[in-house]
């Protein structure tokens, strides 16, 4: 395994919220079980020992039997030994200037994108123009639709720049086009347990179920009216002839008031329609709700939407789909082959700056920023109604598709197929380094300016600067006081491993008692604390008065 890990539990986990972004890190790990399932996986972050203990639960939950090597920030060794460190977003400029205060080329960073609407994301991804990244790093587009959008950005962001400042030198950072996996082994199941299924949600042999499942928000995800609108026309056009038409909806509400306002949509514009709701967070309902559907839609219109990773595990499930043709739907879904990719139309450009300068200045919330503009967002009614249609009255037609979308599913979307590619990737940004390096690019420490070593930036607020050749004694009773001052908390709070403890301040203590007339520097050196902890430690015993220095 070529890339290390940057591991958020929350980014990996669907325990606290159930978004794209978290179902694919799940998803991932997963797969890094399976796919290096007795190799070493290198990984690191913020938590210490509990958050390696989270990841290496998680992983072997999943069949992992290998090694675990963890780094704790503000250790990147595990990515250095990997060579590339694989974060789960786009990668945030402290991750890269941290580095570079190693090597620049210590390894590369490698994130991906996500929804690239909201004002952190976009300022995120324009920050990879600018130092501190590197051409050896990457910024991975989960589509052709992402890759467009991020290009473009870096372009205005590049010429914004030049026209502004006369800038003339950007970073090119690596965008290839690698799309999210799921975990396709999970969504088979068999005949029995589709009958039981369907036995379950009430569902009999002539029922034609269409699923929807993801967050159920009409603001933030997709807006299910166009949807209930063409399943009525479905249920009054077969009405009749075979079973009911029923929507499943498996997924959770943010709050009541949303909740409300679906019921009150189906009420009034599909009263011939059956609704089932499903709670996501039942684990045995939610699959319930997959094994027994006929048919899976998706009608994204909102611009959080980057990937969409539910039609993908649709596919995987067997299921023929319907989908708006928007973003990343795209790439994964084949019109007429996997389902039925509905037309979108958006406003013409320039009809919207007013609703992004409303987010910007804090006028509107994110939430109402991509609401509005997905009230904007037309997909194409009849042909909606007509696809719905076309699929509820032809089983055959829904088994062709769903088996070529589940073939599709396990040849390109397979998390260890993706996997492999994140691998070579890291190999190919292994290669940009070395390449870099023999044509002469330093490898030397790069100063962070913006954060700086505080007692170097801050060096002219003080009277003086301790000095290695000044005389330093010890204090009267200077243990006993040592033993009182370690333990009080106004003493002791900023002691921590590698950056304070009270291991190196009784070493340097006991070495200043035990040889009268030394210099800081020889008391440092003798204690082999001639580091930064060293000096830290040197300057709390003076704060203190256990030990006495003479300056000058």
């Amino acid at each position: 395994m070529n890339f290390a890990i940057y591991f958020a539990g929350d980014a990996y986990s669907t325990a606290n919220k159930i978004m794209g972004r978290q179902s694919a890190g799940k998803a991932m790990l997963s797969g890094v079980a399976t796919t290096w399932s007795n190799g070493v996986v290198r990984a690191g972050g913020l938590g210490g020992a509990n958050a390696a203990q989270e990841l290496d639960s998680q992983l072997r939950a999943d069949g992992f039997a290998g090694q675990l090597n963890w780094s704790a920030l503000p250790s990147l060794q595990g990515a250095i030994d990997a060579g590339t460190l694989y974060y789960p977003a786009p990668p945030f400029k402290e991750l890269a200037a941290a580095r570079n205060l190693i090597s620049p080329t210590a390894c590369s960073l490698m994130g991906v994108t996500h929804t690239l609407s909201s004002t952190g994301a976009m300022d995120q991804i324009s920050d990879c123009v600018f130092p501190p990244f590197k051409p050896w790093d990457a910024l991975i587009c989960t589509s052709a639709a992402a890759h467009r959008f991020v290009t473009r950005l870096h372009d205005e962001i590049r010429e914004y720049w030049q026209r502004e400042t006369g800038a003339s030198r950007f970073v090119d950072l690596q965008l290839p086009v690698i799309p999210l996996g799921v975990n396709t082994p999970a969504f088979a199941s068999s005949a029995t347990d589709r009958a039981n299924a369907r036995e379950a949600l009430g569902l009999s042999a002539d029922d034609t179920a269409f699923l929807f499942a993801g967050r159920l928000s009409f603001h933030a995800k997709a807006n299910p009216a166009p949807l209930y609108q063409a399943l009525e026309v479905v249920a009054r056009e077969r009405s009749g002839v075979g079973g009911r038409i029923t929507c499943i909806e498996a997924g959770i509400f943010p709050n009541a008031a949303i909740a409300e306002g679906f019921s009150a949509a189906q009420r009034a514009l599909a009263p011939s329609v059956r609704f089932v709701w499903i709670d996501g967070q039942d684990a045995t309902r939610y699959r319930q709700a997959w094994q027994s559907a006929d048919v899976f839609v998706s009608l994204s219109d909102n611009i959080q939407e980057t990937f969409g990773l539910t039609p993908v595990e649709a596919m995987a499930a067997g299921l023929p789909v319907i989908v708006s043709d928007w973003d990343g739907y795209r790439d994964t879904v084949r019109d007429g082959i996997d389902g039925f990719r509905i037309p979108t139309i958006l406003p013409p450009s320039n009809t919207g700056q007013d609703l992004a300068m409303r987010h910007s200045l804090g006028v509107d919330t994110y939430d109402f920023y991509i609401g509005r503009t997905s009230m904007a967002t037309v997909i194409e009614p009849q042909l909606l109604a007509a696809a719905c249609l076309r699929l509820a009255a032809d089983p055959a037609l829904r088994q062709t598709m769903g088996a070529a979308g589940r073939q599709r599913a396990l040849a390109e979307f397979d998390w260890p197929v993706i996997l492999r590619r994140y691998d070579a990737l890291a190999l190919e940004l292994a290669e940009l380094r070395r390449a870099a390096v023999a044509q002469g690019a330093s490898t030397a420490s790069h100063a962070w300016p913006q954060r700086a070593d505080p007692f170097a930036r801050f060096s002219h607020f003080s009277s003086a600067t301790l000095s290695g050749g000044w005389q330093v004694a010890a204090a009267p009773d200077a243990r006993k006081r040592l033993e009182q001052l370690l333990a009080l908390a106004m003493t002791n709070y900023a002691f921590g491993s590698g950056v304070l403890t009270s291991e190196s301040l009784i070493s340097l203590l006991e070495a200043i008692i035990s040889k009268p007339a030394q210099t800081v520097q020889s008391v440092l050196v003798s204690t082999k604390l001639s580091t930064p902890e060293g000096v830290r430690a040197f300057q709390w015993l003076w704060k203190l008065d256990l030990i006495r220095v003479t300056v000058g």
